[in-house]
């Protein structure tokens, strides 16, 4: 019964995860177009990104805090019905006002229902201790399926499609998938066993030791604490460099190629390609963290190998460096969302999980919202996107810096209480 409940529950937020990347992979794609469609400027249109960020990561925070009181199975539905009544105002108004406000009102929302906070909770929930970091690896997979199977159809669909006819097409695709949520929530008794919950928290017959951290409630000052001040730096570099994918990538890449004949097949091929290498990756971090390795140093890792992946694009431009990038990028692209993940639990304690985790996406979102626009101001003020690389690079180092102070401060012991007892990292 347990493993078929795992397999409903991962299942479920796989296909949650894929087809969130609808909502910010058609702006991706058509940011182009969408500049020509709307009659604005390039900087405006990156800024709309940069705060689609800042709403979604606000909305994180927001979400979080529902899915501790309503469930994540009710997250996921309103998630749903959000992006079907956003592709609906797209696809019936050409007004730049009203793309605004329902990209960053709507759709905003929308993508932090139907990702990583609701459905890590989800798996927190209803699977036991001992598969949850394997299912949270597969069903996060969702994300790299996206980038591998929609990326490449929307570019496809860009030159032979029009933004409002996608968008129609797309709020009848929610529209139909928000029937699912609806089910399972109606059907919730049957389809996972009501006591899982408790249960879970019971399935290890050996009692494990747990330092005062995990168990003690949400200090007042959370925000001060050390390990979340450096865990949210360290998280920031993530919200940058998703960003720079999400918002700058595509035109760096037309830049980088300029805009010849092969541009549309190597854009493709390096999105799809940092899919596959995400999917390799999120299993491979995924295993590295289950041999209980020092989590802050993985993630200093990542952000180095990031790091050095930028400056490679920047200072060697050539075509073939678009799908290496890819690769190497892509296999360090949910390695960072996992491990935060994990270090959201164990800094407060996992009844705190959602609202922390939450938080550190608000986080994750400023920093989106400053590379979009300083990322937007840099390519029109230096006619180039080789600052929007070297910026991004800069801040993966900034990034790796926090990770190892995070690192040391485990060591040492310590959290914001004097160094008074150790910091333990639950894995």
């Amino acid at each position: 019964m347990r493993a078929i409940q795992t397999g409903l529950v991962v299942g479920y937020g796989f296909i949650v995860m894929f087809i969130s990347t609808a909502i910010k992979g058609v702006y991706q794609v058509y940011f182009t177009s969408l500049v020509d469609h709307y009659a604005v400027s390039i900087e405006t249109m990156a800024l709309v990104g940069g705060f689609f960020g800042l709403a979604q990561g606000i909305y994180s925070a927001l979400v979080g805090k529902l899915c501790d009181r309503c469930g994540a199975g009710h997250v996921l539905l309103s998630g749903m019905l959000a992006a079907a009544c956003a592709f609906l105002l797209f696809s019936s108004s050409n007004s730049f006002m009203t793309f605004v406000l329902g990209f960053l009102l709507l759709a905003a929302y929308a993508v932090a229902a139907l990702t990583f906070v609701p459905v890590s909770i989800l798996i927190d929930r209803y699977v036991i201790p001992e598969r949850r970091q394997f299912a949270y690896v597969l069903a996060t997979n969702g994300i790299a399926a996206g980038l591998m199977i929609l990326s490449p159809l929307w570019i496809y669909l860009d030159g032979f499609i029009s933004w409002p006819m996608l968008c129609a097409i797309l709020a009848g695709v929610f529209a139909c998938l928000a029937i699912v949520p609806a089910l399972l929530n109606w059907m919730e008794g049957i389809w996972v066993p009501e006591k899982v919950a408790v249960q879970s928290a019971n399935i290890s017959s050996k009692p494990k030791p747990v330092s005062p951290n995990i168990t003690a409630p949400l200090p007042r000052y959370w925000y001060l604490d050390r390990r979340f001040v450096l865990s949210a730096l360290a998280f920031s570099g993530c919200g940058t460099s998703m960003i720079f994918i999400d918002v700058h990538y595509v035109p760096t890449i037309q830049e980088i190629l300029s805009q010849n004949e092969t541009a549309n097949l190597f854009t493709g091929t390096s999105l799809s390609l940092l899919g596959l290498a995400e999917a390799v990756g999120s299993v491979l971090i995924g295993y590295l963290v289950a041999k209980k390795v020092s989590l802050p140093l993985l993630l200093c890792l990542l952000y180095i190998v990031r790091c050095i992946t930028l400056m490679a694009l920047a200072l060697w431009s050539e075509p073939m460096m678009v799908p290496l990038f890819g690769i190497f990028f892509g296999i360090t692209y949910m390695g960072t969302v996992i491990i935060i993940s994990r270090l959201a639990g164990s800094i407060f304690g996992y009844r705190y999980k959602g609202f922390i985790f939450g938080a550190f996406f608000l986080i994750h979102q400023i920093s989106g919202l400053l590379t979009a626009w300083l990322g937007g101001l840099l390519r029109v003020y230096c006619g180039s996107y080789f600052p929007v690389i070297c910026f991004v690079a800069v801040w993966m180092a900034l990034s790796a810096a926090a990770s190892l102070l995070l690192s040391m401060l485990k060591k040492n012991g310590g959290s914001g209480n004097g160094g008074r007892y150790q910091v333990k990292y639950e894995q």
